[in-house]
């Protein structure tokens, strides 16, 4: 699996950080929202359009995906990459009772190190050819494209960009959810340009807030909602934890058990939203006063 990975380091594109040894959801984070960041203090708008794939790993293709492990040089692997998809059977156990087995003739192993590795390969390593102006962050099926907006031209030339991705993702058994696909605009301006994106002839949502990659993201890249969220989330399982292990003795454990539970919730990402305002460092400070 090491020299497969080393092949596949030239060859997976950069904006793609999921299953990728050395990149993680806060590296793609950070990475996405400096170039935003940057861009408001330019006094600039940014509109973001979150995707949402509907069961991927299961719709993945076995034929296009051998198609596309030749056409990237892997061909000398094509055998063994068949022998690990192709004649796989399923069947499903209920309260005793067995289901017929069935052929799967589509999918890879969500799970297994080959299976994350198929599903990028097919997936998402294309995905820039299909824009002509917008910027795209990917990590597994959680995808955005990402434009400025300065005028309505560029709009136009967002929705282009998404009807290419419709259009791709047609063309390889892939299908995007419409209800669950949404757009935000980020900006600081007074009137923003707001307009109307599509998909299937579906008007896609416009949120104010968004939740990506388990980190809230605000229309104008305040961390509020964010800290609220995780400090709610980790009060609640705090005092969980203070209720049942109010009869272990060991300091040690009970630390452990703190940092394991509850710090992880205040922890995660938190290069990315560390608050700066003194309100918000104050919400988080309580409940690490609370577990002492």
């Amino acid at each position: 699996m090491k020299h497969i990975w080393e092949h596949l380091r030239v060859i997976l594109i950069e904006c793609q950080h999921g299953f990728v040894p050395g990149k993680s959801c806060t590296a793609q984070l950070i990475d996405v929202l400096d170039k935003i960041g940057r861009l408001l203090d330019r006094g600039e708008q940014i509109d973001v359009i979150y995707l949402d794939m509907s069961k991927a790993f299961d719709r993945v293709n076995h034929k296009i995906l051998i198609e596309k492990l030749r056409h990237l040089g892997l061909t000398n692997l094509v055998r063994w990459f068949k022998s690990y998809l192709y004649r796989r059977r399923q069947q499903v156990t209920v309260l005793g009772a067995t289901s017929p087995t069935l052929p799967v003739t589509s999918g890879v192993p969500q799970g297994s190190i080959l299976g994350s590795v198929l599903f990028l390969l097919y997936v998402l390593n294309d995905l820039p050819d299909k824009f002509s102006s917008s910027k795209i962050a990917a990590f597994a099926v959680d995808t955005k494209i990402i434009k400025r907006i300065s005028s309505i031209p560029d709009n136009i030339h967002l929705q282009e960009d998404l009807n290419s991705l419709v259009q791709w993702s047609s063309s390889t058994d892939l299908t995007f959810n419409p209800i669950k696909c949404k757009v935000q605009t980020i900006s600081r301006k007074r009137k923003p340009i707001k307009t109307s994106y599509t998909m299937d002839d579906s008007d896609l949502e416009h949120c104010s807030h968004e939740k990506d990659l388990e980190v809230w993201i605000s229309s104008d890249l305040t961390w509020k909602k964010q800290v609220q969220t995780q400090s709610a989330k980790a009060n609640k399982i705090l005092g969980y934890a203070k209720r049942t292990t109010q009869r272990i003795g060991s300091v040690r454990t009970r630390r452990t058990i703190y940092l394991t539970v509850v710090r992880a919730h205040l922890a995660y990402s938190s290069q990315v939203w560390a608050p700066q305002t003194v309100e918000l460092i104050k919400e988080i400070e309580r409940i690490q006063r609370r577990a002492n």
